[in-house]
């Protein structure tokens, strides 16, 4: 079992952060007591209907966008 205290935590979030995003499961601990425990999420699956409707709109706007313009954010979304 991998612990790290929580000290560790605050001052090292991204080097904890990336060995969780790797795999890694580690128990944080608050004066030598287990406190919590830090795993990686399951990847998200798009439903069938989600993906879809990105697919569509991401050609939409390709198709609809003149491609001399400068993109400016506000083109990302719908008016």
């Amino acid at each position: 079992m991998n612990t790290i205290t929580a000290r560790e935590v605050v001052h090292n979030f991204s080097d904890v952060a990336a060995r969780v995003a790797a795999g890694e499961e580690l128990t944080v601990t608050r004066y030598g007591k287990p406190v919590l425990k830090l795993v990686q999420l399951p990847p998200r699956e798009l439903s069938d209907a989600d993906q879809a409707a990105l697919i569509q709109k991401a050609l939409s706007f390709r198709m609809t966008r003149p491609y001399g313009k400068a993109f400016q954010r506000s083109d990302a979304y719908e008016a």
